[in-house]
C-alpha cells in the first residue's frame, strides 16, 4: 500500500483541517474507510478532505468533530473557509454537481448541463476577454460534465429558465435552432424537467442552483456578472430554497414550456 501523501498543515485553513482529521484518525487506528461510514461520506471524500482538496462543510465537519472528538474545532474551521472569498469560488459547487443525485436550477440563460458546444462557445465570447484558447478549454470543460446524463442513474434535474433566452440569440440562428432542439430531446429525459418563466413574472438578475448529495447533504450556488458563491450552510441553503420554490411556483407547466421550444425552434427555421 503506497504510503499516505504528505500534507504542509501550514499551506492553508483547508490544509491544516485535513492535517487535523488525518491525525485523530490515525491516532483512534482507523482507516479512510471506517471513519467515512462513521460520518456517512465516501472514502474518497475523506481522503479529499485530508489532503485540503475538498474541506467539509460545516454539517459534515460537526459529525467529524463528533466521532474525532474535537469539540467544535473542525466545524469552527470549516465556517472560516465558508467566509472565505476565493478566486476559485465554483470549484467546490462543480466537484459537488458531478456526484449529486437532483438539482434544482434558475437560469437566466440555457444551463450548463444543457447547452451545445455552439451556444456555450457563443456564451463565453460575449463575456470573455481573454484569448481563443482559454475559451476553448471553457468549453470543453462544460460539455465534459454533461457526461452526468452517462451515469446508470442520472441525476434528475428541473430546471426553470427565463423565457427570454427563446428570444436572445446567442451565435447563429443555426446555432439556436440546434440549441433548442438539444433542450426538446432532453425534455423528453423521465429525468429532466424544463419550465419556462413567463417574461411577465418577475425574476432574479442570477441564476440559483441547489444540489442534493447521495448522502442528503445539500448545497446551493448562485452567480451573477463576474460574481458567484456556494454554500452548504442549512439556513442559506434554505433561503435559496423559498427563492427557488417562488419562481417555480409562477413558470409555466412543463407541457406549456415543451410547446414554446417547439414553437421557437420553428422561429429559427
Amino acid at each position: 500500500m503506497p504510503a499516505p501523501r504528505e500534507l504542509d498543515p501550514t499551506d492553508s485553513v483547508a490544509a491544516y483541517l485535513g492535517h487535523k482529521v488525518r491525525c485523530e484518525r490515525e491516532k483512534l487506528a482507523w482507516r479512510q474507510e471506517d471513519l467515512a461510514a462513521k460520518v456517512f461520506i465516501s472514502r474518497v471524500r475523506v481522503t479529499k478532505i485530508e489532503l485540503g482538496t475538498d474541506p467539509p462543510n460545516p454539517a459534515v465537519a460537526g459529525r467529524l468533530d463528533q466521532v474525532l472528538g474535537l469539540g467544535n474545532d473542525l466545524e469552527y474551521l470549516s465556517r472560516l473557509l465558508a467566509r472565505a472569498q476565493f478566486r476559485d469560488y465554483a470549484k467546490a459547487y462543480l466537484a459537488r454537481q458531478l456526484e449529486a443525485t437532483a438539482m434544482h436550477d434558475f437560469s437566466i440563460v440555457i444551463p450548463g448541463l444543457l447547452q451545445t458546444e455552439a451556444y456555450a462557445r457563443a456564451l463565453m465570447l460575449d463575456v470573455q476577454t481573454g484569448d481563443q484558447a482559454e475559451v476553448d478549454r471553457y468549453v470543453e470543460r462544460r460539455i465534459a460534465r454533461q457526461e452526468v446524463w452517462a451515469r446508470e442513474e442520472p441525476p434528475w434535474m428541473w430546471a426553470v429558465i427565463d423565457a427570454a433566452v427563446l428570444r436572445r440569440l446567442m451565435g447563429n440562428r443555426k446555432a439556436m435552432r440546434d440549441q433548442l432542439s438539444r433542450l426538446r430531446e432532453m425534455c423528453d429525459r423521465p429525468q429532466v424537467n424544463v419550465q419556462f418563466l413567463p417574461e411577465t413574472a418577475i425574476a432574479i438578475p442570477g441564476s440559483i442552483s441547489l444540489i442534493t448529495m447521495p448522502n442528503g447533504d445539500q448545497g446551493a450556488y448562485t452567480e451573477g456578472f463576474e460574481t458567484g458563491a456556494y454554500t452548504e450552510e442549512s439556513s442559506s441553503v434554505a433561503h435559496f430554497q423559498r427563492v427557488y420554490d417562488r419562481l417555480h411556483a409562477n413558470a409555466l407547466s412543463a407541457d406549456a414550456s415543451t410547446e414554446l421550444i417547439e414553437k421557437a425552434i420553428e422561429d429559427y427555421s
